[in-house]
């Protein structure tokens, strides 16, 4: 029970960030007509009475069995995925005796950001037969006071169509206005009066936004007012550009979706190619190119294309595992992210810093460390294969150092040296081989034996890269202490709920991993989502940036 509590606690954190938009409703008589869209979908659920009860019962269209969450908790919630974004115009909720006497119906393309349709405070048990308007791949029950001692009970839930007429809920794209003209704009910082955000909305080329001097990152950020599909981004460079940054969209201006990103910034004017759809624009400087601040004198939106494909329309479903190329690549792209605040984890094979975590250096594509024996590991193996090369001097300091956060006989000329051999592809090669030697593998081959998807050997094998193959044992065992893995009969989403439950428990125990949201805004994010097969497109968020995978 206790357990439970905290999962709910958990999950709750991530999915009341999203902001509510109130559509029209009404609460008719009617009976629904039409094909039941949630049939045998995909469903989620905030808790479990027990077993017999899963929120798989709520769609599996009969009034015999049925969702029931835990005995006298508020705030629970069940979630089905449609498939794809789905107009929805009627939802008809058959409760147990069990009903919520306040709840809110939701949607959602992400499963984050979530749109309301319909509330209530004075439910009153039975059949809530309700007529809505909008538009989601996901749409959410959530129910906010119980109407009795136990929890929320539901036989079915069911969901129809929307009218072919409804309007899209998202503003057809224009290629030839720039929605951004005169627009509400908020930013990081301005250097002084006559720079304000706005200046880069007013349509002229003679006013400039411009950020404080000398400070990364720094960002500007746009109103539209309501979601547009997007397809063409103008920036328009003062001679204080930025060498690297990435142009985002959100829908509630929190969570943000990378639609374009670049390192090699050459200042003027970019002209850039995007596709996406929100309400909220942002670019957001990451490196300057001078010693000045960032500074453009227009940022301008065009809608997109009538013919592209709608980004909320998600990818065929892969059933394979992490091993598979493509999503390997994926999980290497999520770890760089965490480790290294970048996509490009191929950039990491130089990159070497004392982070204070009592490891002494970190290095490397997977973190490496001199304290932990790691690293003295990747070294000797390059050795083996090349005996002549800038790291073999350092190997007597490396056996020194293991087990310690010291530098002895290491030191700055140790650092040049390891970025020397990173240019060298013996030693990369050798890197890549070690991360699979001893993090991925391992994890990946204990995830498949426990009965977990993709998802699950990710969240396996993130956790031996930062706690070590030890660590993430002994995070494993705790949870299947508490709940048994798939491969003994137990619930997957429940299983890996308790997973991240205890790797979050273990970073907090040391203040170099306290900030917690490489889970909990990330992996917890696509275990809310459904997402246990890791499929694109994938968004999440870490230590307050945001990421996407998109294809």
């Amino acid at each position: 029970m206790r357990r439970n509590i905290m999962l709910w606690q958990a999950i709750t954190a991530t999915v009341l960030t999203g902001g509510l938009v109130a559509g029209y409703v009404g609460l008719t008589p009617a009976s629904a007509a039409g094909t039941n869209l949630a049939l045998g979908k995909t469903v989620t659920a905030s808790s479990t009475e027990g077993a017999g009860f899963e929120p798989t019962k709520a769609v599996d269209g009969s009034t015999s069995t049925r969702w029931a969450s835990l005995e006298g908790v508020d705030n629970q919630w069940i979630q089905i995925d449609l498939g794809s974004v789905t107009d929805v115009g009627q939802v008809v909720l058959k409760w147990e005796a069990a009903y919520a006497k306040s709840y809110r119906v939701e949607v959602s393309d992400d499963a984050s950001t979530w749109r309301q349709v319909y509330s209530t405070t004075t439910g009153d048990g039975g059949t809530d037969n309700l007529t809505v308007t909008g538009s989601g791949r996901y749409l959410r029950v959530y129910g906010t006071q119980r109407a009795t001692a136990y929890g929320y009970s539901l036989y079915e839930v069911e969901v129809y169509g929307g009218s072919a007429t409804s309007p899209s809920p998202t503003t057809p794209p224009d290629s030839t206005t720039n929605l951004l003209a005169g627009r509400p704009t908020s930013v990081s910082s301005v250097e002084g009066a006559g720079f304000e955000g706005g200046k880069a909305v007013d349509g002229s080329t003679s006013t400039r936004w411009a950020s404080a001097e000398g400070v990364d990152p720094q960002w500007l950020r746009v109103d539209m007012g309501s979601t547009k599909t997007v397809g063409r981004v103008v920036l328009k460079w003062e001679a204080a550009y930025a060498k690297s940054y990435r142009v985002e969209l959100s829908d509630d201006g929190s969570t943000w979706r990378q639609v374009y990103s670049t390192t090699t910034g050459d200042g003027g004017t970019d002209d850039l190619t995007v596709s996406g759809s929100g309400r909220y624009v942002r670019v957001y400087g990451i490196q300057r190119a001078t010693a000045y601040g960032y500074s453009l004198y227009e940022v301008e939106v065009y809608g997109g294309s009538t013919t592209s494909p709608s980004p909320t329309t998600p990818p065929p479903s892969s059933t394979a595992n992490l091993d598979d190329p493509y999503k390997k690549e994926n999980a290497m792209k999520l770890v760089s992210s965490f480790e290294n605040s970048s996509l490009d984890w191929r950039a990491q094979f130089a990159y070497i810093e004392d982070i204070g975590d009592g490891r002494g250096y970190t290095a490397g594509i997977i973190g490496f460390c001199s304290g932990t024996g790691d690293m003295l590991d990747l070294v000797e193996r390059y050795t083996q294969k090349k005996p002549s090369n800038p790291l073999a001097p350092y190997l007597p300091a490396l056996r020194e150092v293991n087990g310690t956060d010291s530098h002895d006989g290491l030191g700055t000329s140790f650092e040049n040296a390891w970025r020397t051999a990173a240019q060298d592809s013996v030693f990369t090669k050798t890197q890549e081989e070690e991360r699979d030697r001893v993090y991925f593998n391992p994890a990946v081959g204990q995830a498949k034996t426990d009965g977990l998807k993709a998802l699950g050997q990710f969240a396996y094998y993130d956790a031996a890269v930062m706690h070590g193959e030890e660590g993430f044992r002994a995070i494993r065992s705790r949870a299947a202490s508490r709940v048994r893995p798939p491969s003994q009969g137990g619930n997957e989403v429940t299983f890996l709920h308790a997973f991240l439950d205890e790797r979050e428990e273990e970073m907090r125990k040391e203040e170099a991993h306290s900030d917690t949201t490489r889970v909990s805004t990330a992996q917890r994010r696509f275990l809310n989502e459904g997402n246990l097969h890791l499929n694109t497109p994938l968004y999440w968020s870490v230590y307050g940036d945001s990421y996407s995978i998109t294809s």
